[in-house]
């Protein structure tokens, strides 16, 4: 028996969302399927269960086949039989009981943002385009490194599926512009539902004038729901850009 990694690639808009579905449909069921297509028979636990909608660069996820593969061959053989919305990027050889999910030290997202009156049709199924030009970024910045630390992050989950405990420990957030392009990252071990999307939301109201920097600091003491939040963005501008292991992947 073989234990192994794979990265993998794919448009969430083709998509609904990572976990399997009764009716198919998600990325996993597309990459169980096409291991099916080898003869194996497995499961694959990702890294992260992105909502239908969210992309990925680099999501990761661990199985188990009854071959022994060899990896580079491992990842032809999975992209053969894969639709041309998802890809394997890079496959490798781990421990048996390695767990995608639970062996993850940090999980990055990325936000993308179009700030013009025009938007390129190549980028715009993978950014949340904004029209118009009243929103002050430089602040919208500022706020973003309120995020940073130990937070109840219960105003950031999505109403119904909130734990009874929120608490989530950010290591990074920030927010750039580039032209036209404002990226929002977030750096974390893990997150409540829709964490990103909803921080987004309520990073525009600061952008916009609407809304201050204590309105922000004061959602992150746990002491408002999700109704005290902004709305949650579109999935359409939101990737899973790297998850972290430290040594226990090596890449082939």
């Amino acid at each position: 028996m073989g234990h192994y990694a794979i990265e993998i690639s794919y448009d969430g808009g083709a998509f609904n969302g990572w976990q399997a579905q009764p009716g198919g449909g998600s990325v996993q069921d597309a990459i169980e399927s096409a291991i099916a297509l080898l003869g194996e028979d497995a499961r694959v636990t990702g890294a992260g269960r992105t909502d239908t909608g969210v992309h990925a660069r680099a999501q990761v996820a661990s199985l188990s086949l009854a071959r022994n593969w060899e990896p580079r061959r491992l990842k032809l053989a999975i992209n053969a039989g894969l639709p041309q919305s998802v890809s394997v990027t890079r496959t490798a050889a781990v421990s048996e009981g390695f767990n995608a999910r639970r062996h993850a030290l940090t999980r990055e997202y990325r936000y993308f943002i179009w700030n013009s009156s025009t938007c390129y049709p190549h980028i715009r199924p993978y950014v949340l385009w904004l029209p118009g030009r009243q929103y002050d970024w430089g602040r919208a910045a500022s706020a973003a490194r309120l995020l940073v630390g130990d937070h109840d992050f219960r105003a950031f989950c999505r109403k119904g599926d909130c734990p009874e405990v929120a608490l989530r420990t950010v290591k990074l957030a920030k927010l750039t512009k580039r032209g036209n392009l404002v990226i929002f990252r977030v750096v974390a071990e893990s997150y409540l539902t829709n964490m990103i999307r909803i921080a987004v939301g309520n990073l525009l109201r600061v952008a916009c004038g609407s809304r201050d920097e204590s309105w922000l600091r004061g959602l992150l003491d746990g002491a408002f729901d999700r109704t005290a939040s902004a709305g949650t963005a579109s999935a359409a501008g939101l990737f899973l850009w790297r998850v972290e292991y430290g040594e226990a992947i090596r890449w082939e």
